[in-house]
């Protein structure tokens, strides 16, 4: 067994100790790391530092991710020193020439040197991928996407240049720069793809194409879109959730999947009409931002310009506020996560409930970075409806979870400041059921999507 793995955090004790386990049983662990960081100027009693030639002295300092990575790699304790000089010096590839970070994080399963599975998704291997936020692991069975995840590995093995080619390597076929190669592997998908389907997309690229191609998926749905936004909403897709849609007839075999009972109810009914987008993001975007990139940006569009859309429904991490020292209602965060708090999967699922679901998903942002930038991996998997019914109910958990947190504080805050309906009012009528049966409202179409 061999097993190949590309990381960018690299903290997580458990893990770390499970793949040193691995080495010290005499298995092949060849493992990238990212490993970036700057190159500062040498000081010694306030004096800059020279050398013989008066040049200026500069000591490369690595970025806090692959230090505290460093620190994780040699806390590592072995019972053989030969197991340990195989872990300190033949097991980690540093990846320092990628465009921007090296934020992949997959391991790929090789036996009798055929590569046979991959392990992707968004959770960095530190206690806050595992404990903290919202995360997605996703194994792949497949000997045709391994093999392809094994020849993108081989390129970050090799630290090839991610955009620039480099001036010491030969122009050739076999030679960077990583955003053609890996456009030479898999172009950029246009169109509709056919079904079933399993495409896997690498970064760079040498555009944003892939991006636009993601929003045009999210367009062209039909019935519904469940979206993960842990940085926020890039253009190309704020500028889809910002269209209301026109009904219409939907793409052949697209019906929603229903019992045979239901099926027939609605057999030969037109449907279009009733499309819901759901967007969870990691956290309220700031109206003080919004405001200075609107007056910076002609025609930027953000959460502020989509969130009354009448096709989007949008949650966003929160939770329920402690009020006293002795609430026992109220809830903390866990403290292990420092930029993202609730919400770090990178999935989009395209008519979850159809015959013909499509679910995109990986480490790469939905965002011009991931796209063009950084060293990344993403699956586009069409027609699958198996792997669209668990990620469907993941997001359901989720968008629920953090929904009823986001009513229940704005509630509370309207009672604070009587504005608006508040917490603990009772509604004694049915005016709450009224709006699943108003065709207008989002709860009829949230309706019509689950029955």
């Amino acid at each position: 067994y061999r097993l190949l793995a590309a990381v960018y955090e690299f903290t997580h004790k458990e893990s770390i100790q499970a793949l040193a386990s691995a080495v010290e049983r005499g298995v092949s662990v060849k493992i990238v790391r990212h490993c970036k960081g700057s190159y500062h100027t040498r000081v010694k009693r306030d004096d800059i530092v020279k050398d013989e030639s008066g040049n200026i002295v500069k000591d490369w300092i690595p970025d806090d991710t692959t230090e505290a990575a460093k620190k994780a790699i040699d806390a590592v304790g072995f019972q053989s020193l030969k197991y340990a000089r195989v872990w300190q010096h033949d097991t980690f590839i540093e990846r320092k020439h990628s465009a921007g970070i090296m934020h992949n994080k997959f391991i790929i399963l090789v036996r009798n040197g055929k590569p046979v599975e991959v392990w992707t998704g968004s959770t960095n291997l530190t206690d806050g991928g595992f404990y903290g936020q919202s995360n997605v692991g996703h194994i792949v069975r497949d000997d045709d996407v391994a093999t392809d995840y094994l020849e993108y590995w081989e390129r970050l093995a090799r630290d090839i240049p991610g955009r620039k080619r480099s001036s010491k390597i030969e122009n050739d076929n076999e030679h960077g720069p990583m955003d053609e190669l890996n456009e030479r592997q898999q172009s950029n998908l246009e169109g509709h793809i056919t079904s079933p389907s399993i495409n896997v997309i690498f970064s760079p690229r040498k555009t944003t194409d892939m991006l636009q191609w993601y929003a045009d998926q999210m367009g062209y749905a039909k019935s519904s879109v469940h979206y993960t936004a842990a940085f926020g909403v890039a253009q190309p897709l704020a500028e889809i959730l910002n269209q209301v849609q026109c009904k219409g007839t939907p793409k052949p075999g697209l019906g929603l999947r229903r019992s045979p009972r239901i099926a027939r109810r609605y057999k030969g009914k037109e449907a279009g009409g009733n499309l819901l987008r759901y967007v969870l993001l990691d956290n309220k975007p700031s109206e003080h931002s919004s405001e200075k990139r609107h007056h910076s940006k002609d025609g930027y569009i953000d959460y502020y310009d989509f969130k009354d859309v009448r096709e989007n429904r949008i949650a966003f991490g929160a939770i329920l506020p402690m009020v006293g020292d002795d609430d026992t209602n109220g809830e903390s965060l866990t403290g292990l996560d420092t930029f993202v708090d609730y919400i770090h999967t990178k999935y989009m699922i395209v008519d979850a409930l159809t015959e013909q679901p499509m679910v995109i998903t990986g480490s790469a942002n939905f965002s011009a970075a991931s796209t063009d930038k950084n060293d990344e991996n993403s699956l586009v998997i069409q027609g699958d409806t198996s792997v669209a019914d668990i990620y469907f109910t993941e997001f359901m958990r989720l968008f629920d979870h953090f929904y009823s947190r986001d009513k229940y504080n704005e509630l509370v805050a309207n009672k604070a400041s009587r504005k608006g309906p508040a917490w603990g009012e009772v509604v004694a009528d049915e005016s709450w059921l009224r709006p699943y049966f108003d065709s207008s409202s989002q709860l009829y179409r949230e309706r019509l999507l689950l029955r």
